[in-house]
């Protein structure tokens, strides 16, 4: 069930209120809920915006305010999926007419209190931010990455699948997935084997790490380049292994940041 919200509401379902507006948060026009969803006191939702169902936001949230750019803001969209939740004082702003024009927010997204999401931002499935965490505009989040608290990433740097970036990050280049990231500039000071291990990857944590010493044998930037590290690997397994490609994948993409560098260890 979708409604276009003109102005605050609840709409009463069979099991309960479908959709649950408290009067005193405003929803503006070009607002599409899908039931069930939940708007809390204080909080505002601005169009253009389409959230899929499952929708929960918490009091004094602003969810879809313009882009926070000089050069055009006013246009852009904002585009929900599923059972996404956005905590206490949270923003999340539309894309921009000057990148994509739309900000995307995967399912299952957790967006905790005081995190910002800049203009054309692009969250993947079963992203968390944590309290305070802050994300510039064009930045990208691949699926099951962790931004923890209070940190910061610069405009279009690109976060890979199972990435953590560690509380208090000030990250200008690109985290490569399923690593840990830290410190100001943050770099990389090892796989992320808490997340490898939650998704029954545990196989693949011997050959990320050597990957990573090969790739960065001195710290610094990357040495070598992703097509010659399946050679470097010399393994079969290596060919097979799903992280091993992820990474690789990642590497390839063009992109305007440079990757992490990585604490010699």
């Amino acid at each position: 069930m979708a409604e276009m919200l003109p102005r605050s509401r609840a709409m009463q379902g069979a099991g309960g209120p479908a959709l649950s507006i408290d009067p005193l948060a405003r929803v503006l026009p070009n607002v599409l809920l899908n039931a069930p969803a939940s708007v809390g006191s204080g909080a505002v939702l601005e169009g253009p915006l389409h959230a899929g169902p499952g929708l929960r936001v918490h009091p004094g949230a602003l969810v879809g305010g313009p882009a926070q750019h000089r050069l055009g803001g006013a246009r852009g969209t904002l585009e929900i999926g599923t059972d996404v939740e956005v905590r206490e004082a949270a923003t999340i702003h539309r894309g921009s007419d000057v990148g994509r024009g739309v900000t995307r927010i995967g399912d299952r997204v957790l967006v905790m209190a005081y995190a910002h999401v800049g203009h054309d931002v692009q969250l993947g499935d079963d992203v968390v931010l944590c309290n305070g965490a802050q994300l510039g505009g064009h930045v990208e989040v691949g699926p099951g990455a962790l931004i923890a608290a209070r940190a910061a990433l610069h405009q279009f740097v690109r976060v890979g699948a199972g990435a953590m970036v560690a509380a208090g990050a000030m990250v200008s280049g690109d985290v490569p997935p399923w690593t840990l990231v830290a410190g100001d500039r943050a770099r990389i000071i090892g796989a992320n084997a808490h997340g490898l291990r939650q998704q029954g990857r545990e196989d693949s944590l011997p050959l990320l790490r050597k990957a990573l010493r090969l790739l960065w044998p001195g710290g610094g930037r990357p040495a070598l380049g992703p097509g010659a590290l399946l050679e470097s690997l010399g393994s079969a397994e290596a060919e097979r292994d799903p992280t091993i490609q992820e990474l690789i994948a990642f590497l390839s993409q063009p992109s305007s940041r440079k990757p992490c560098a990585r604490t010699r260890r």
